[in-house]
């Protein structure tokens, strides 16, 4: 992953509800994103979630696992092989927040 970049900043804004729907935002230069998050079965190992963001009509699966097992159908990781979603998620599991 190339060092040169601004950090990205993540923070748990909510945590699951009672039907384990959350929200998470991500900062970057200034500007936030926020995405609904639910996690969901994951059959081939490690944690899967669903990751919508607000004002937006996409929908990505991510999972999260080892480094070479984590992976997010977002345009970014198909390209480069990680993401926003796989790095805020893994940090978000890490800190002990999900």
């Amino acid at each position: 992953m190339p060092t040169d970049r601004p950090p990205r900043l993540i923070r748990l804004v909510r945590q699951p509800d009672d039907r384990g729907v959350g929200v998470f935002a991500i900062t970057k230069d200034a500007r936030t994103q926020y995405y609904v998050y639910c996690e969901i079965r994951c059959d081939i190992g490690g944690r899967g979630f669903a990751v919508h963001r607000l004002g937006l009509a996409e929908l990505y699966y991510v999972r999260i696992g080892s480094p070479i097992e984590s992976s997010c159908e977002c345009l970014g990781f198909l390209r480069h092989g990680y993401c926003k979603h796989v790095q805020g998620l893994s940090a978000l599991i890490g800190h002990g927040l999900l």
